[in-house]
């Protein structure tokens, strides 16, 4: 099959092309493992177009600020010598939007791949009540989702499919703990309560500040390990918190290695009750403990762990439940079982077999 991929560079303070992060890089970068595949890279930040190619998989980057992404768009730069199949669009809704109408343009098939509940993003609008996110669910010949939560509420499950957030195996590995602290400058001898990752308010990261707070007011001697970029909300500089800065993706699993126990302190919200958190795989692809809050983020998407991880899990928003579950899992340091297919080569093998159902579909 020849596919177009479009997909939005820049999600949570990560560049897809840079970083080769995240499924609007590495799905299509594993797909071209079986397929022609074009990538289409929506840039929202920079102004410098990319033209690139990562083995099999040609890549372009363009720019919204300068108007290359609509010069792309128009004159259909996109197509190549072979007749397009199939059109996925992962990212937002004007992503969607736009791979819609090229794939009805090109007689395609428009696959909508859902990651998040993007009638929640802030940049959404409804001109005149129409409802962009809907119309484009509908006219979808397939639609992926993220989640399970997303699936159930927005998909019709006999004839979707979910598309888990994949890691690379290569990246997301067990690292030796003072291999870790070594190469971050870290003591060997601390004892961190990690959290990496986006720090927006429901994330829950002003929960877990103050959670390790009681535990050292009750004597305990442990630190906060943060890296992310900073929400304004958040006091970073004060005692028991060791802040990283925004980790480079390439050290993001030497930061899980060098802590003794992970924190996924999520509140409960629409956005973050439909998601489905890299980071819960990542702590597990990566052998570390972890506590977290009872999110549909963690149970819904990997029920089996959440059960095996009951002594651990804390009450959204309750920092005294969650400074009890860190207490515990600092002293038992329980490893929860790796999950099932979560990295990118299983994943895309079995959406594959789906991809190819709707493409032999009316044919």
């Amino acid at each position: 099959m020849k596919l177009l991929f479009i997909g939005k560079r820049f999600n949570t303070n990560r560049d897809a092309l840079l970083e080769k992060f995240g499924r609007n890089y590495q799905f299509p970068l594993h797909l071209a493992q079986r397929h022609s595949v074009t990538l289409w890279l929506v840039d929202y930040h920079s102004k410098t177009t990319i033209q690139c190619s990562d083995g099999p998989l040609t890549i372009t980057s363009t720019p919204v600020k300068n108007l290359a992404v609509f010069k792309h768009y128009l004159l259909g730069t996109y197509q190549t010598t072979q007749p397009i199949d199939m059109v996925i669009a992962s990212g937002d809704c004007y992503i969607a939007l736009m791979a819609h109408r090229i794939a009805k343009k090109l007689q395609a098939k428009f696959i909508f791949d859902v990651y998040d509940k993007y009638e929640e993003f802030g940049g959404y609008v409804r001109p005149f009540g129409f409802d962009l996110f809907g119309y484009l669910l509908k006219k979808a010949d397939m639609r992926l989702f993220a989640s399970h939560a997303l699936l159930h509420s927005l998909g019709q499950p006999e004839r979707d499919a979910i598309l888990s957030n994949g890691l690379d195996a290569n990246h997301f590995r067990p690292i030796d703990k003072l291999e870790a602290r070594r190469k971050l400058q870290l003591p060997a001898d601390a004892t961190y309560v990690g959290y990496f990752g986006s720090m927006e308010p429901d994330r829950g990261v002003q929960d877990l500040i103050a959670a390790v707070q009681i535990l050292r007011e009750q004597g305990q001697s442990i630190e906060l390990l943060l890296g992310g970029k900073a929400h304004d909300s958040l006091q970073l500089d004060q005692p028991g918190i060791c802040y990283l800065g925004n980790v480079p993706f390439a050290d993001v699993p030497y930061a899980l290695a060098a802590s003794d126990v992970l924190a996924i302190p999520y509140r409960r919200s629409p956005f973050m009750d439909a998601g489905a958190s890299n980071k819960i795989a990542e702590a597990m692809a990566c052998q570390r403990p972890i506590v977290a809050t009872r999110s549909p983020n963690l149970t819904a998407n990997f029920p089996q762990q959440a059960q095996e991880l009951e002594p651990y899990l804390a009450d959204s928003g309750s920092t005294v439940s969650l400074a009890e579950a860190i207490k515990k899992q600092i002293n038992n340091r329980f490893l929860a079982s790796q999950p099932d297919k979560i990295y990118w080569k299983d994943i895309s093998t079995n959406i594959n077999i789906y991809l190819k159902e709707i493409h032999h579909e009316n044919r």
